[in-house]
């Protein structure tokens, strides 16, 4: 069994990826995004297996054993047992099919996770298959090490007592783990690049060979570890069991005690066990190591499935001698290959549970990759309550499947009840009884019974994920990882140690185990209760939990895509506490109903009532965003209590430079009550974002509008904003924060005056080679940029459209599709001159004989000039009029014109096209970064959309019925500056007439002054002379 499904399930997944690598070629992120499904697939079957299964099997033990044993008091297996039938089938369907089932989801998903996480590393970007297939050739060396395991078990160490047969088997857990630690180390070191990249949260890690070594063979030996803790906490071998068995001396009630208490602590080891390996893995290796310690863990599951089956073998076949009445020789045999059986199937749940919790570790980091999810705070509301939503899950998951077994137990009871009370000579082995209608119970309820459980973990990621968000979804599954292993856990070796504290005492083979007396004494009967009890604990509850962390990570990392593009996130801590509210006041509601009247209660019920109410509650969620104006995107209000959800950056602020945003309809608006957020303070920088529901343009028009008013004359400065994606510290958000898109109107001096839309590529900001230009005015007016799917766009401004084109030519977002071709060259005898000269004209006669200059016929020799001191006089030179330079022949058209040499055009090898270029997929944040010298620009009525009909709709009822009034105000508002302003001029002008007549009359009195002092000078000069 063991070699079978480890082998097909490697060889199916190695021939799914051949054939999806046909299709997918070198995109190995999308194909193995594809291959995760196979994962989903297999945990989707162990579903069936394990809870069905578990159902059915321990509905038939229970009511085989509680009639038979001890209300009939006859032997286990006994054929005048109506259920014997039943219970056999069970341990197939149960303890083979179902642990099959869980172990083989555990190897597709642990594997489906390491292939993904690895294509995204520096493996598929050099395309290095060899490298990136090293968790399937982890597994395939896992299986040859397995086959040599089996010599050690079958030809070099001979059986020959009872006590060596556990032994024995344990020891092949041990040769296989040393073996393949060894195979491990060559794996690593022949298959993998000494050193690579891993990406880890946006983040490069490198990682060495020799990391994952590490990191393999961890989880193999914390694997090792669990299942000798389990084996220690379960076998009758050891103290603890004893201990149980011994307390059934006192009763059934004690026996109980001791058993939880053993089944708590057992739990210590293995937790430690698994997070050391987790941390180790990674530390070493982010992601991707956890996922290769599940698949180390794993890696050794054919050796596990065969010692893990070998236990209902053994059962099937006592009870088979059983029933056929064989010697009592064989039934001992049959007894003594069973107990050492037992033991291993307890050491195999454990390994079970161990490595379903690194799996669905991995699967949660593949998760959270695969959504663009860099951090899980659980300090934020929406994680933290999906965190305890998640922790409670496997309780409620452990409720359903104990009560299903009750349930079911309760009719197989009823039914043997029934048999051996009716039917005559049953007792005496003189009459046959009904094993079919046995069998018909038990089918019928596992089939039954399991839809509220399965419903409860199908639903729950697709609920969480659309309704809340990949944020919940990451807090739920995260809590129900946490929770869910430690009551696997706990619950499976409590029932293990019930289990072997009955066999304990029944084989009497210590002098301790023959004091609590043989079978049918008291505490023989009290461990046949606690062994009741702990059936469905053992085979059902505890393993199935095992689907329940897995089955959801896996689901969830298949869907995260979607839920990452149309998740609803809860970002308003109002909604989620109304849809807590709701939920309480339902299940309330539903109480007090079935007290009321005395209805009876159903897990069904349950879980139609709980997925109802968070219907309701999805509903009053919508209607709230559509009462707040969300509908089809996200508006971001700028109205009363718009801090709460805008967060002002401290960008700026050490150097006193950060500006502050008043909250304001501004100088003149066209309804007081709508505000927005202005700037407020000249030469200054402004940096404020806001957070909004991730959203994916993927298929789908990306629309973002918004309203931007200029009540300053500005000269210069932008009324632009920016759409993030990812993860932003908006406390930090500035100028050198990564934008997506960047888009308004810009205005600097006169030759700046126009609407930017800058689209971020490659991490490579693009502007528009388009010139669209902008409003200038003081009055409010609406930009709005559309994107398609169609990779077309539209600029609108006041909702009509001023621009539209492709992102292909108005962009230089991809390189050209072609090129001139560097190999050519121009041909020699290319004639590229378009004018010759006239080869039939002829130079005239005596051409050249014209002179360039003649003497000066209007010159005269100066008088003063002598001949023999000053030499012969000559006539100064003046240009001929007849000289026409240099004889050229005339130009004529050239016959032989080939036309300007141009070279050929290539395909580009650099050009690649990309049919995501319109494509942003976690848009996130929306922010304002100015730099303002003139402050006064007013921003409002934001949105994100996918909608440019919603986003015409809203500037006709925002700024559509405004507009009319705020250009009246603005009006008004300009009349009354320029009456004031003339008031003022008049007022300057009186006081300017005052001062010049105060000014001169101080003239006149001056000058009166003088004429009397000089008059009195006068006098009294004559009055001297007298």
């Amino acid at each position: 069994m063991g070699f079978l499904l480890s082998a097909n399930g490697l060889l199916v997944l190695y021939i799914t990826i051949i054939l999806f690598k046909l299709y997918y070629g070198d995109d190995w992120e999308g194909l193995y995004e594809s291959i995760t499904g196979y994962g989903l697939g297999g945990s989707s079957m162990a579903l069936f297996g394990r809870v069905g299964g578990g159902i059915y099997t321990k509905a038939a033990d229970v009511g085989a054993d509680l009639v038979g044993k001890v209300e009939r008091n006859i032997p286990e297996d006994d054929p005048r047992n109506p259920a014997v039938i039943a219970d056999n089938v069970g341990d197939n369907v149960g303890d083979i099919a179902g642990m099959g089932s869980d172990l083989f989801g555990s190897y597709a998903e642990s594997s489906c996770a390491a292939l993904f996480v690895a294509s995204i590393s520096s493996f598929g970007i050099t395309h290095d298959y060899t490298a990136m297939s090293f968790p399937l050739i982890i597994s395939s060396v896992g299986i040859v090490v397995c086959l040599v395991t089996t010599l050690f078990a079958t030809d070099l160490f001979e059986i020959k007592d009872v006590s060596e047969i556990e032994p024995s088997l344990k020891r092949q857990l041990v040769v296989s783990t040393i073996l393949m630690t060894v195979g491990i180390a060559m794996v690593s070191f022949f298959a993998l690049p000494s050193e690579f990249t891993l990406f880890n949260f946006g983040t490069e890690k490198a990682v060495k060979n020799w990391h994952l070594f590490f990191c393999v063979s961890i989880g193999l030996w914390a694997g090792l570890v669990i299942g000798y803790t389990t084996e220690y906490y379960t076998s009758n071998a050891y103290s603890p069991v004893q201990d149980v068995a011994d307390s059934c001396r006192t009763g059934a009630a004690t026996n109980v005690i001791f058993g939880l208490a053993l089944g708590y602590k057992s739990v210590i080891i293995p937790i430690f066990a698994i997070a050391i390996a987790i941390y180790v893995s990674f530390s070493l290796a982010a992601m991707y190591g956890i996922a290769v310690a599940a698949l180390g863990m794993l890696s050794t599951i054919a050796t596990g499935l065969a010692i893990d089956a070998y236990g209902p073998i053994s059962d099937n076949a006592g009870g088979i001698a059983e029933m056929a009445g064989m010697s009592h020789k064989i039934r001992e045999r049959t007894d003594a290959l069973d107990a050492a059986g037992n033991t291993t199937a307890a050491i195999g749940k454990g390994f079970a549970i161990g490595s379903a919790a690194l799996v669905s570790l991995a699967l949660f980091g593949a998760f959270v990759s695969r959504a663009g999810i860099k951090t899980v705070d659980v300090l934020t509301p929406k994680v933290f309550i999906g965190l305890i939503v998640g922790a409670m899950l496997p309780y409620w998951f452990s409720a359903m499947t104990m009560k299903s077994v009750g349930s079911a137990a309760l009719k197989m009871v009823e039914e043997v009840r029934r048999q051996f009370n009716t039917i005559p000579g049953l007792m005496e082995g003189r009459a046959k009884p009904d094993y079919a209608n046995c069998v018909k119970i038990s089918t019928d309820a596992s089939l039954r019974e399991m839809i509220p459980p399965g419903a409860l973990v199908m639903l729950t990621p697709l609920i969480a994920g659309t309704l809340f968000g990949v944020e919940t979804l990451a807090g739920v599954l995260a809590g129900s990882l946490v929770s869910g292993v430690q009551v696997a856990i706990s619950a499976s070796n409590t029932g293990g140690a019930w289990d072997n504290a009955k066999k304990y005492i029944e084989a009497g083979a210590s002098e301790h185990a023959k004091t609590l007396g043989p079978k049918g004494s008291d505490a023989h009967k009290a461990a046949v209760i606690g062994d009741t009890i702990g059936d469905p604990l053992k085979d059902t509850s505890g393993p199935s939990l095992n689907i329940l962390i897995k089955l959801m990570a896996v689901e969830s990392l298949v869907f995260a895509p979607f839920f990452a593009a149309h998740g609803v996130e809860m970002a308003n801590p109002k909604l989620l506490s109304l849809i807590l509210f709701s939920l309480f006041a339902i299940t309330s509601a539903k109480v007090f109903f079935e007290e009321r009247f005395e209805v009876a209660d159903s897990d069904s019920d349950d879980v139609v009532l709980f997925w109802m109410s968070l219907g309701v509650c999805t509903l009053i969620v919508f209607g709230i965003e559509k009462f707040e104006g969300v509908w089809n995107g996200e508006v971001l209000l700028l109205n009363d209590g718009w801090e709460n959800r805008w967060v002002v950056s401290d960008w700026k602020k050490d150097e006193n430079t950060a500006g502050v945003w008043n909250h304001t309809s501004g100088k003149w608006n066209g309804d007081p009550n709508d505000k927005g957020i202005q700037t407020s303070e000249d030469y200054r920088f402004y940096a404020i974002s806001a957070e909004f529901p991730e959203f994916s343009n993927k298929d789908q028009t990306l629309v973002f509008q918004f309203s931007v008013k200029h009540e300053q004359k500005l000269d210069c400065g932008g009324g632009y904003m920016k759409l993030l994606s990812g993860e932003v510290d908006q406390k930090k958000f500035g100028g050198d924060t990564s934008y997506s898109i960047m888009f308004g109107p810009d205005i600097c001096g006169y030759s700046t005056k126009k609407v930017h839309a800058i689209l971020n590529y490659n991490e490579t900001n693009h502007l528009i080679k388009k010139e669209v230009p902008c409003e200038t005015d003081q009055l409010s007016h609406v930009y709005t940029f559309i994107i398609r799917p169609d990779a077309t766009y539209s600029i609108l401004i006041d909702n009509v459209e001023k621009q539209t084109g492709s992102l292909y030519s108005d962009w230089d977002l991809l390189p050209p599709k072609q090129i001139k071709d560097p190999e050519a060259k121009k041909p020699e005898d290319w004639d590229d001159k378009e004018y010759i000269p006239d080869p039939e004209d002829k130079k005239p006669e005596g051409y050249d004989d014209i002179p360039k200059e003649l003497p000066d016929p209007d010159a005269k020799k100066p008088e003063d000039w002598e001949d023999e001191e000053d030499g012969e006089w000559t006539a100064p030179t003046i240009p001929n009029p007849e000289y026409k330079g240099p004889w050229k022949a005339k130009k004529i058209k050239n016959p032989n014109y080939q036309g300007k040499w141009k070279a050929p055009k290539i395909d580009n090898p650099d050009y690649k096209d990309d049919p995501e270029l319109y494509v942003y997929p976690s848009l996130r944040y929306v922010g304002i970064e100015l730099w303002q010298v003139k402050s006064g620009t007013l921003f409002d009525n934001v949105l994100v959309s996918d909608d440019p009909e919603y986003a015409k709709q809203l500037a006709e009822e925002t700024w559509g019925k405004q507009k009319d009034a705020e250009k009246a105000a603005f009006e008004e508002a300009e009349k009354k500056k320029v009456e004031e302003e003339a008031g003022e001029d008049a007022a300057g002008s009186d006081a300017e007439d005052e001062d010049e007549g105060e000014t001169s009359d101080v003239e006149g009195e001056d000058s009166d002054a003088e004429t009397k002092d000089k008059d009195g000078g006068d006098d009294e000069e004559l009055h001297d002379e007298l």
